[in-house]
């Protein structure tokens, strides 16, 4: 996959909609800025190389320059001596540099021209996966966000679910019931200690007054 094609990819991917074929956004996150991270390695290799070529230009393009600034003068002191045909030399071989002039003034433009095109580029890469890498925070909180909150919609709307909440609340009932059951039972209990007492009370009471007839009894007999 070409670099653009990743940074249109990163660029505009909506992490929500990822999800669904995504197991782990965050791990796709970091793998897309270390290929991209390779990529700029890659390109400011391919970036060095054209500034050297562009170098190399510039440095063939002074000498030349001299060469010919050299000649000129070699020429104009040899027809001052009267050497003219050292002086024709010079200016045949000025010439000729000056020919290969033209061609490595157009070399060096080229050449300059496509290592500028090539930084420009480079630092545009660069300025944007920065700007991925500050971003990644975010991104990775959102997909983690996003990731539970599907999760939590997927386990609340299912079918497991909406069964265990409904048995929780029958055993609800259940225990409600069960404990109505046993708070009648104590009350019904209490209710029956209750007359059972009543009773006793009422036998003693008849022994007591068995106890005082008798008493009452054995004064009369006293009496006579």
């Amino acid at each position: 996959m070409s670099v653009f094609k990743r940074l249109f990819r990163i660029g505009k991917a909506n992490v929500n909609a990822a999800l669904d074929k995504l197991e782990d956004p965050v791990k796709m996150i970091d793998q897309i800025l270390r290929e991209l991270d390779e990529d700029i390695a890659k390109m400011t290799a391919a970036v060095t190389s054209q500034m050297a070529v562009e170098k190399r230009f510039e440095r063939e393009l002074r000498e030349t320059e001299n060469i010919i600034a050299r000649r000129d003068e070699q020429a104009r002191v040899a027809v001052e001596r009267g050497e003219d045909d050292l002086a024709r030399e010079a200016l045949i071989d000025k010439k000729r540099h000056m020919e290969k002039l033209e061609a490595l003034k157009a070399n060096y433009e080229k050449a300059k021209a496509t290592a500028d095109r090539l930084r420009k580029q480079l630092d545009d890469m660069k300025n944007r996966v920065q700007d991925m890498k500050t971003k990644r925070s975010a991104l990775i909180a959102q997909a983690e966000a996003a990731k539970a909150t599907k999760k939590i919609t997927k386990t609340m709307s299912g079918v497991g679910t909406a069964n265990l909440a409904e048995s929780f609340y029958k055993m609800e009932e259940k225990i409600q019931q069960m404990h109505d059951e046993a708070q009648a039972a104590q009350e019904l209990a209490e209710s029956e200690r209750a007359l059972d007492y009543k009773f006793e009370e009422m036998l003693s009471k008849t022994a007591d007054q068995e106890v005082e007839d008798e008493l009452a009894q054995l004064k009369a007999s006293l009496k006579k």
